[in-house]
């Protein structure tokens, strides 16, 4: 009990741990807010589905994780001041397209337009 009440037997005042709590709330709202841009940057990816070649979709977003790694290979160039920035900025604005776009692409490719090359026209 000696967490909770003071040397005098009064409560101690939980703005510690309530902060504590409300940043990770707020962590959490704003790796939604990203997921969500991430998923609406996806469907407008995805409109590419209405080329006749529907292969173009997810071999694009296969290419997205090599351009990541190209990014971070090119920050290690840099002084480390510069190179923590970049490789901060690269994977920000990558990591979250990267993988919901690959899932969803090769999701919807698999299930809806896979076929052997021969029946394609």
């Amino acid at each position: 009990m000696a967490l909770f009440v003071t040397k005098d037997g009064r409560r101690k005042s939980p703005m510690a741990l309530t902060c504590f709590f409300v940043v990770i709330l707020y962590c959490i709202v704003f790796a939604l807010a990203y997921a969500l841009i991430a998923i609406a940057g996806t469907a407008v990816c995805c409109l590419l589905f209405f080329l006749p070649d529907k292969r173009i979709v997810p071999y694009s977003f296969a290419g997205l994780p090599v351009v990541t790694l190209m990014l971070c290979a090119a920050a290690t160039q840099l002084g480390a001041a510069e190179r923590d920035m970049m490789l901060y900025v690269t994977l920000l604005y990558t990591l979250m397209p990267v993988v919901v776009g690959n899932l969803v692409s090769w999701a919807l490719y698999l299930r809806f337009w896979r076929r052997r090359p021969s029946q394609q026209s």
